[in-house]
């Protein structure tokens, strides 16, 4: 058995190497096959500009190079960790503006996404419980517009709904529109101080319930799809048979065998926290990843569209082999040729 599941590991993870190649290589040529010239976005439009600074930054960012050796370039420097300077973001290095990025799209999506999966799982799981009663029917009207609803549209409602005050409510709650701290008040630069932490959770109202109501509503409707299909088995006639109450026999039987699709499910929005959520980030001009990745697509700034890609593909891939592992040790049926 242990030879066997080392096996399997192995295979795994030879294709998990061998996908991440694909992406790679994929992602070079995608980029590269973009319309446009960047090089045009990073000098002045004026006739009177020297022509030698525009070769010098072709030189530097080996622009006149082949595309196979561009192709070599952006591989070692991939495997080395040297991601290279940003086109257009004053030569910044690569890695630091992705893990700035990176730590408020983590605040943002990966806070609210962790929160809305298990409260979504409970109440997909308290409706199959309740299969047809009031709760069950209300939570998949809910729901089911939730998840239907345009992420786009639903943050500009909301943006516009707690920016003002609608119909001339005194007591309605407001909150910013824009951005991620109050700026004018504290200054740019951002510090770790008590005051600024309530200005940042403060932003985080609005996009993280936008972001939340639709993580929910996903997660919910599979938890109950899938307990559902578990509770006509026969082995849970046979518990109920035995004198379980209903409570057992969902939590000891029902819950684990209903896991498999959700951890699939949970895997992947686990895995998109890297990639950030673009929409919201950029309505609600929040810093995170996805208005990194809009901006740097606008100003084909490719070292960042790059590498950004390169993370979120990579989070998917190992999503998917830990959820692979997750789902041989929840239920030993599931054979791999």
């Amino acid at each position: 058995m242990a030879r066997s599941f080392r096996r399997i590991i192995g295979r795994r993870l030879i294709n998990v190497v061998i996908t991440i190649l694909g992406i790679m290589t994929l992602n070079f040529m995608l980029i590269h096959l973009m319309p446009g010239e960047p090089i045009l976005n990073m000098i002045p439009r004026d006739p009177k500009f020297d022509d030698s600074l525009k070769w010098e930054l072709i030189d530097k960012f080996h622009l006149n190079e082949s595309v196979l050796e561009q192709y070599v370039i952006y591989m070692k420097n991939a495997v080395t960790g040297d991601w290279g300077t940003s086109y257009m973001a004053n030569e910044r290095e690569v890695l630091d503006i992705i893990m700035l990025d990176m730590r408020w799209t983590l605040l943002l999506v990966g806070a609210s996404t962790v929160f809305t999966i298990l409260l979504g799982m409970v109440i997909g799981a308290y409706a199959a419980y309740r299969r047809g009663g009031a709760f069950d029917l209300s939570s998949i009207a809910v729901s089911l517009f939730f998840y239907g609803m345009p992420v786009f549209w639903f943050a500009i409602i909301l943006q516009l709904l707690f920016s003002s005050q609608p119909l001339g409510i005194d007591w309605w709650p407001r909150f910013p529109a824009s951005g991620y701290y109050d700026t004018d008040r504290y200054g740019t630069e951002f510090k770790w101080t008590f005051p600024i932490m309530l200005s940042v959770a403060k932003y985080l109202v609005v996009p993280s319930i936008t972001l939340a109501l639709g993580t929910l509503a996903g997660i919910s409707l599979v938890m109950r799809s899938s307990l559902i299909d578990v509770m006509t088995e026969d082995y849970i006639m046979t518990a109920r048979a035995k004198g379980l109450s209903d409570y057992q026999v969902l939590r000891r039987h029902a819950l684990p065998n209903g896991m498999p699709p959700m951890v699939a499910l949970i895997a992947m929005d686990v895995a998109f926290i890297i990639g950030g959520a673009y929409q919201v980030e950029v309505i609600f001009g929040y810093p995170g990843i996805g208005k990194r990745t809009i901006d740097a697509i606008y100003s084909l700034d490719f070292p960042i569209l790059q590498f950004i890609i390169v993370i979120g593909g990579i989070a998917v891939v190992i999503a998917n082999f830990l959820a692979d592992l997750v789902l041989l040790y929840l239920d030993p049926r599931i054979k791999i040729s």
